[in-house]
């Protein structure tokens, strides 16, 4: 009669057994973890839940900045060129994008010397010519059309205007009102986290030990970009809003 208790035998028996025993035991251990972790919240007296909320968002007003330069070595000549192209702008404001007066804000103009530069890089007393600079303004609530102005107004170097085009800015005006409506919902996510976590736990909620509320991230929409500090996208018209806030609960 053959020997039944060979080593192959003894593989196929003790093998799953063994496999099922480190399962069973993993099992245990992770019922314990949780039991230790529920236990912890309970003995600490308060546990922390953290809330999320995201929205998204159109921009309502659009600014738009650019520079009017004119340069001569005589002042008088370089002012009657800034007065001139300064029209020039208005006129091509009006007549391209139906602009008016009032929509159209043009700051004091500044006045620079410009003198040689010598090999070493330090201006001589030999002077050069004037630069005369003056910044126009738009702020408008038809974000499309700031869009187009900022794409098409560089045409106007055809006419011999030199001009310094800045990015347009949107913006969100009622960004207040935004910020108390997030923090609700984050509140509210948080809140029913916690009630999750509390239900699992075998244990009750109680009243609002502390609550910070974490600083607001404007993105562009689908951006995963996050700061420390916050982010305000000014670039895009259409953005996302997304609010943290962090709640910790007393327990009973």
């Amino acid at each position: 009669m053959k020997d039944v208790f060979t080593d192959e035998n003894v593989r196929k028996v003790v093998v799953p057994l063994a496999i099922t025993g480190i399962l069973a035991l993993t099992f245990v251990a992770g019922i314990r973890i949780l039991s230790n972790t529920a236990l912890q919240i309970k003995n600490k007296g308060y546990v922390n839940v953290k809330g999320f909320a995201k929205k998204e968002i159109r921009a309502d007003l659009a600014v738009l900045q650019a520079t009017i330069v004119s340069e001569d070595i005589e002042l008088k000549n370089c002012y009657a060129k800034l007065d001139l192209d300064k029209e020039k702008v208005k006129t091509h404001l009006k007549k391209h994008y139906g602009l008016t007066d009032k929509e159209m804000m043009f700051e004091p103009a500044s006045i620079e010397e410009i003198y040689k530069i010598n090999e070493r890089g330090y201006n001589t007393d030999q002077f050069v010519k004037y630069v005369l600079k003056q910044n126009v303004r738009l702020e408008l609530k038809d974000v499309e059309k700031v869009e187009k102005i900022a794409a098409g107004i560089v045409n106007i170097l055809n006419e011999g205007v030199k001009i310094l085009i800045n990015n347009p800015q949107y913006l969100y005006t009622r960004m207040d009102d935004l910020k108390i409506e997030m923090i609700g919902k984050a509140t509210d996510n948080a809140r029913r986290r916690a009630s999750v976590i509390a239900r699992e736990g075998h244990f009750r909620l109680g009243s609002i030990a502390d609550v910070r509320v974490g600083v607001f991230q404007i993105t562009p929409v689908h951006s995963t970009e996050v700061d420390d500090y916050g982010i305000n996208d000014t670039t895009s018209i259409n953005k996302e809003v997304k609010s943290v806030v962090e709640i910790k609960y007393f327990v009973r």
